[in-house]
């Protein structure tokens, strides 16, 4: 009878538990109903989804960007270059950015009119009516009460329409001001939809929404090709948009390079109009230098000092050369025929004719002289005619050697001057070069800063007029055909796990929430007693109430109590007959398991009186309905003998009880007064089974005094009632040896499909089964109402 159990037990003091996953799995039955219940539930919901959300599908293009990372524009010739210097070589990183940029996609906003969205109720799918609404609105103010409530126009057969439920007609093509702002509504395209939606929107929060739709990517890291992707419910809004937003970063691209090419222009057109200003004072400058310092060409004007003092300097040395001749014929005159001989000079260096015939004919006379002077006396008329002639010819070159030496001083005087002025012209060519030269580096930087501005204009100009997009369109857009959301497959395969796993987890959350009795094993483990029997719960159709089991009853609860009768046997030595019921708190069917089991004793031909001796909370007299106007408490204080308080109680002629009575103001003091033995011991000798419905025994000590006098104890336990805390007092109660041969019901046992029996559970506390109806499919609606605390 306990094949499922609660295997996992978290308060077990620490003791080890072996894993059952039979057990494990088959607590899950107990909650059967829950799994149908949310499993039609997620896949209504997952229906009601996919009617109302509208299919996304993705539109993909591909772009080639000129990148200058990738070789793109780098490996081109120079030509090519220079007519695109205003275009490509761009960052792929970058031109991302540009395109996922607010204002591009502001542009294809505004371009395409996306403030505005038309749509159409067909059941519950709702229809987009891009460029093919019949109405078209053109706003000229929408106020915020527009942004926030979308306006339902509704089309009339006479051409003429209505707003939401307003009754006022309007005709096309009519201004039109209200609380969403003031418009132009006019006819659109033919459609069998009579009623449009429309919806505006904020253009800052729609870009917001349209660039998280959008998607870039990079297929390959080498390449400069871009993969965009946009997400919409409108096919052809899909592709208008890719379309619209390349065709803006084109233009805007464009535009970048021509205003750059334009800047440029302007910038070298103002550059020229100064440097050709600040040429023209330059070349001014170098004229004015050349004519005040009567320059024409520096470098020639010293060419011809350099050969001027070059050619002076040669005279001078002839000069200088003729006067030490001069001197040298001075010399030889001075000395010839008067000592030791010295040699003549050369004639060939004296250029004046008349001083060679003059040397030559001293040097004769000299000759002929000594010639006579070696045969002839000294005093010999000849040799003193010759000597004549010598002193004569000598004083004739002396005159002419003077004359010369002072000519040639003269011209070398001359030539030293004239050498001293070309030297001092030379010294003075330096400085003039020097200022000629700054003169002409600025001249030089002025011409050639205009020339690289003539060239760079024609440059921009050639570029200007040959710009190009720096992007190639590769794939035109294309949508897909089945839609990238909801996956339908996707969507019915998570409703069905969702139908499955919410109960799962419900269950789950159930059991760790829960800190009551849940199996059968947690009792045993925590008090080590046994359980002596299980009693399962009893339900009527319609209403749970109460009810005592028949002589011929076959329901489960009867055959539980059947053997709950027979496991008696075994309880102490086999000779236990006062038996007393308690419990840990009210409610856990004390009461019900005292009676149904005295009943079942009687069936058995046992003769059997039931005693009440709950003096505090009675409740014996009214489950088996009879009075309690005498009873225990009557026999305590001695009122009555006891034959004069037992009673039949109608279920069977062996079946007696003995009610509580009158409740008294000291119910401890009263079961101690020493009666109660007196009285166990006369109902002994009358009857085979004494059965004694006791308080609880966690709120109150009467059930210890009792305990006293008895034979054995049945410890009532309810399931899903009795808290795990009350199952360590009992355990202390075995421990401690408080009552006679301890042992515990297990009441109300409910594990559903997992126990086998398939018990109901609820009523009056604890609830039971009629006798011979069983729940077959069981109250899905009392179930949940049960499993949320409202049953």
């Amino acid at each position: 009878m306990d094949k499922a159990n609660h295997s996992i037990d978290l308060r077990n003091d620490g003791e080890d538990e072996n894993f059952n996953l039979y057990d494990y799995v088959s607590r899950y039955f107990r909650y059967w109903y829950l799994f149908p219940f949310f499993l039609v539930l997620s896949l209504t919901a997952a229906f009601y989804y996919l009617q109302v959300t509208q299919p996304t599908f993705v539109t993909r293009t591909t772009i080639l960007i000129k990148d200058q990372q990738k070789g793109l524009g780098q490996s081109q010739n120079d030509v090519l270059n220079e007519l695109t210097q205003f275009g490509g070589n761009k960052l792929v990183e970058n031109e991302t950015e540009v395109i996922r940029s607010l204002p591009l996609m502001e542009q294809v906003i505004k371009n395409l009119r996306l403030d505005l969205s038309y749509t159409a109720t067909d059941g519950l799918k709702t229809i987009n009516l891009y460029k093919r609404s019949p109405v078209v609105l053109k706003p000229e103010i929408i106020t915020d009460e527009g942004l926030e409530e979308p306006l339902v126009v509704h089309i009339k057969d006479n051409g003429r329409y209505t707003f939401n439920d307003e009754s006022k007609e309007f005709e096309f093509g009519q201004k039109v001001q209200n609380k969403w702002g003031v418009f132009f509504v006019e006819k659109g395209e033919e459609s069998s939809y009579k009623e449009v939606i429309v919806h505006f929107y904020d253009p800052a929060n729609l870009v917001e929404s349209m660039l998280k739709r959008l998607t870039i990517l990079q297929p390959n890291a080498k390449s400069t090709v871009l993969e965009l992707s946009y997400e919409d419910v409108s096919k052809q809004r899909g592709k208008d948009v890719l379309n619209s937003l390349l065709d803006a970063y084109v233009q805007t691209s464009l535009t970048d390079k021509n205003t750059e090419a334009s800047n440029t222009l302007k910038f070298i057109e103002t550059r020229l109009g100064l440097i050709t200003g600040e040429l023209g004072d330059v070349e001014k400058d170098v004229e004015t230098y050349k004519t005040s310092k009567g320059l024409t060409d520096i470098s020639a004007e010293s060419q011809i000092f350099l050969e001027s003092i070059k050619e002076n300097d040669a005279k001078l040395n002839d000069v200088n050369t003729q006067l030490k001749v001069l001197e040298s014929v001075t010399n030889y005159i001075e000395t010839a025929g008067s000592g030791p001989s010295i040699p003549a000079p050369a004639t060939y260096m004296i250029n004046d004719p008349v001083l060679i015939s003059l040397l030559n004919k001293f040097n004769e006379l000299d000759l002929q002289r000594e010639r006579y002077a070696r045969t002839t006396q000294a005093n010999n008329p000849l040799l003193e005619t010759f000597n004549t002639q010598l002193a004569q010819t000598r004083q004739a070159i002396k005159e002419n050697v003077q004359n010369l030496r002072r000519g040639m001083v003269v011209t070398k005087e001359n030539l030293e001057g004239i050498n001293t002025r070309f030297s001092t012209g030379l010294r003075s060519i330096p400085q003039k070069e020097r200022e000629f030269v700054g003169i002409k580096r600025q001249q030089t930087i002025k011409e050639n800063l205009y020339l690289y501005l003539l060239q760079k204009r024609e440059e921009t100009a050639l570029g200007y007029a040959s710009t190009v997009t720096d992007s190639r369109l590769i794939n035109p857009p294309v949508t897909s055909v089945m839609p990238l959301k909801p996956k339908r497959s996707t969507i019915w395969l998570g409703a069905g796990a969702a139908g499955i796993v919410i109960p799962i987890l419900l269950i789950n959350l159930i059991f760790m929430l829960n800190n009551t009795v849940q199996s059968r094993e947690e009792i045993e483990k925590q008090t080590n007693l046994t359980v002596i029997g299980e009693i399962g719960q009893m339900k009527v159709e319609g209403a749970v109430t109460e009810s005592i089991i028949k002589v011929t009853s076959r329901s489960a609860v009867a055959e539980q109590f059947r053997a709950l009768r027979t496991n008696l046997k075994y309880l102490g030595d086999g000779s236990c007959r006062t038996l007393m019921f308690t419990s840990s708190v009210g409610g856990e069917g004390k009461s019900f398991i005292s009676i149904n089991l005295a009943a079942s004793l009687a069936y058995y031909g046992k003769k059997v009186i039931l005693v009440g001796m709950d003096l505090r909370k009675p409740s014996l007299h009214d489950r088996l309905q009879v009075s309690n106007k005498a009873g225990v408490s009557n026999y305590m204080i001695g009122q009555a003998d006891v034959n004069d308080l037992i009673q039949s109680t109608g279920v069977h002629p062996k079946f007696d009880v003995l009610v509580s009575g009158p409740l008294p103001p000291n119910p401890s003091e009263l079961l101690g007064n020493g009666r109660l033995a007196q009285l166990l011991t006369e109902l002994r000798l009358q009857y085979d089974y004494i059965l004694i419905d006791s308080p609880p025994y966690g709120l109150v000590t009467d059930a210890a005094l009792i305990g006293e006098y008895i034979d054995a104890t049945l410890y009532v336990v309810r399931h899903n009632y009795t808290v795990l805390g009350h199952l360590r007092r009992i355990a202390q109660l075995r421990k401690g040896k408080r009552f006679n041969n301890l042992t515990i019901i297990y009441n109300g046992v409910n594990y559903g499909a997992g126990y086998g029996y398939g018990y109901g559970y609820g009523g009056y506390g604890y609830g039971y089964y009629t006798d011979d109806v069983k729940s077959k499919s069981g109250d899905l609606s009392s179930k949940i109402k049960k499993l949320v605390g409202k049953s």
